[in-house]
């Protein structure tokens, strides 16, 4: 019996039909749920619930001292993506025999909560939006989270080993340049950079969301994509590139996420493989027999309407 009940009747099934990413409620349901099975202390579940609330009052632009996120591509529908895909992953990890410290699950669940906080501007930022900080907002979200942390009371330590987490993000840095808290720590860096990335090229819009990176990257004078199209067309050697990363760089902590769908939701697949799959698949026909015309080929969600 499968610990999540869904609907198996409505097909094709997709990683969305688990949790819909535009439901906030919804998805800090499942978090729970999540964080529940894997037996963490309820303290700390209830912590990892109010951080989540506080940085969707962040998003929100609810927050003291912070304007709203106006970054369309990394916004709170990315954050909840690689939330839940950390747990997931550290999940079937566990489900092959892995052992945690139920402590450090807890950080992994909040860093990937705060991962992307420095795209969100201060009231007093001279900034026009907050993809001004492309290139820097990992270290601005190590910022925040620290900032937060130290003020609630968090220990060094924690502060240190979430930090770090965080930093692992950031595909600038070079794994060996890290000094890690300890051999753990540097195993949930792994898990949260992985989520990172296949939360966003499992993501059901991630082709739509695409062209809201490339205003991005426009904005945060990022210079290597001269259109919307020539960023969908370098996406497919990314998708390679971060094929290597994930197997090499990350440990290929994702490579038994099977197991997570297999016993939470007696599903025999691999979903986010899928997604990412589906995704690279559609893209590749749409740079091949259409090329030119990529919006009229990308309409879920009426996303490109906002463009």
């Amino acid at each position: 019996m499968s610990d999540f009940t869904i609907d198996k009747s409505a097909f094709p099934l997709q990683l969305a039909r688990l949790g819909d990413s535009r439901n906030v409620e919804e998805c800090r349901g499942i978090l729970l749920h999540l964080l529940e099975l894997m037996k963490l202390d309820q303290a700390e579940i209830g912590k990892t619930l109010n951080i989540f609330d506080d940085v969707y009052s962040l998003y929100c632009g609810k927050f003291p001292g912070y304007k709203s996120c106006d970054t369309e591509y990394h916004d709170f529908r990315h954050v909840i993506d690689v939330v839940l895909a950390s747990i997931r992953i550290t999940d079937s990890l566990m489900l092959c025999g892995e052992t945690f410290s139920k402590h450090n699950i807890f950080l992994v669940a909040i860093g990937a909560i705060f991962h992307d906080t420095g795209y969100i501007p201060e009231i007093n930022d001279p900034v026009e939006n907050g993809a001004v900080y492309t290139s820097t907002h990992v270290r601005r979200s190590m910022v925040f989270a620290e900032k937060y942390m130290s003020q609630r009371g968090y220990t060094a330590e924690d502060i240190e080993k979430t930090t770090q987490m965080i930093l692992l993000t950031d595909l600038s840095v070079k794994l060996d340049d890290i000094k890690f808290f300890d051999a753990e720590t540097e195993r949930f860096a792994k898990i949260l950079a992985s989520a990172d990335l296949i939360g966003q090229m499992a993501d059901r819009v991630y082709l739509e969301k695409l062209l809201f990176l490339y205003r991005e990257f426009q904005m945060g004078n990022i210079p290597f994509y001269t259109s919307e199209e020539d960023l969908l067309a370098k996406t497919i050697g990314f998708f390679k590139i971060m094929e290597n990363r994930l197997t090499n760089t990350l440990d290929g902590v994702n490579a038994k996420l099977v197991l997570h769908f297999q016993k939470r939701y007696d599903i025999n697949e691999d979903l986010y493989r899928k997604g990412m799959n589906n995704n690279l698949a559609y893209l590749t026909k749409i740079l091949d027999e259409h090329p030119g015309h990529h919006r009229e080929y990308l309409r879920r969600d009426n996303m490109v309407k906002k463009l």
